[in-house]
């Protein structure tokens, strides 16, 4: 009954998809792909795989799942906290600078960067670091922090080379969907990385891992994720009720990412603890 379950599930999301495909746009694809994925899934696998996904939604009963979205939020402060401040000092600093000073100008956006990056990668780590800490039920330490930070400051040299491809070969009527599909990437292997650190704690083994998990066994994450589109597209149709005013829109965009990247985490964990341990 259970496999016949995803089954009736990925019909469903094919009719929907045919008959919202004015409202969703382009979207559409990510349903129908879903769909089609629950429709000609194993039966054993699709058994499985929605006991795991029924499973996930009880956590949203516990304190961990609201301490998690809580732990972003303040990331998310601090983000919109550090770059005002910055920017308001490189601003004054500039201003005392003229035009001859060019050098002084060039070293000051170098330190301004520098610095601007750094502390976001702290923060980020920090936050980062506790949202996982949470999932997998660990303990806070000094030492997970700072490796976790060496962790995220190599991953971000790492990304810096497809960002620069990204950013100087694509084309402008493809990046939009050249920017959802690098976030929905970097969401993705970055999740698995940040879980298989946790487990191991080395950096190395992590990143290796990781790849390993992403590329080898991508066929265990085609159901999983095809449930992740149906409840992202579920939980969007909240906005048909949200005023339509800008910084409503903002609020409830921030919240609904938070709150839905808080269950997606605890879910990806599950099914990571099934594929490698």
């Amino acid at each position: 009954m259970k496999d016949s379950i995803t089954r009736i599930i990925g019909v469903v999301l094919l009719v929907v998809s045919m008959l919202a495909h004015k409202y969703i746009g382009v979207s559409v694809a990510l349903l129908v792909i879903a769909g089609l994925i629950m429709l000609i899934s194993d039966k054993k696998n699709a058994k499985k795989q929605l006991i795991i996904f029924k499973k996930s939604f009880k956590e949203l009963k516990h304190k961990r799942y609201y301490l998690i979205a809580l732990y972003d939020i303040l990331c998310l402060g601090v983000f919109f906290l550090i770059a005002p401040l910055f920017s308001a000092w490189f601003v004054a600093k500039m201003n005392t600078l003229t035009a001859s000073n060019i050098f002084s100008l060039l070293f000051l956006l170098l330190v301004y960067l520098f610095a601007v990056t750094l502390l976001l990668i702290i923060a980020y780590s920090v936050f980062k670091g506790l949202i996982w800490l949470q999932i997998m039920k660990k303990k806070v330490s000094a030492g997970f922090l700072k490796r976790f930070f060496l962790l995220n400051l190599c991953w971000w040299l790492i990304l810096l080379i497809p960002i620069i491809i990204f950013v100087l070969g694509a084309k402008q009527e493809y990046l939009f969907y050249c920017v959802i599909l690098f976030a929905i990437l970097y969401v993705h292997f970055t999740s698995i990385l940040h879980y298989v650190f946790t487990n191991n704690l080395r950096i190395g083994k992590a990143v290796k891992q990781a790849f390993a998990i992403t590329f080898i066994d991508i066929k265990q994450f085609l159901l999983p994720y095809s449930y992740i589109i149906l409840v992202y597209f579920i939980l969007l149709q909240i906005f048909w009720i949200v005023p339509k005013t800008a910084n409503i829109m903002l609020f409830a965009s921030i919240l609904f990412i938070v709150f839905f990247l808080a269950w997606y985490r605890l879910y990806l964990a599950e099914i990571l603890k099934q594929i490698r341990t």
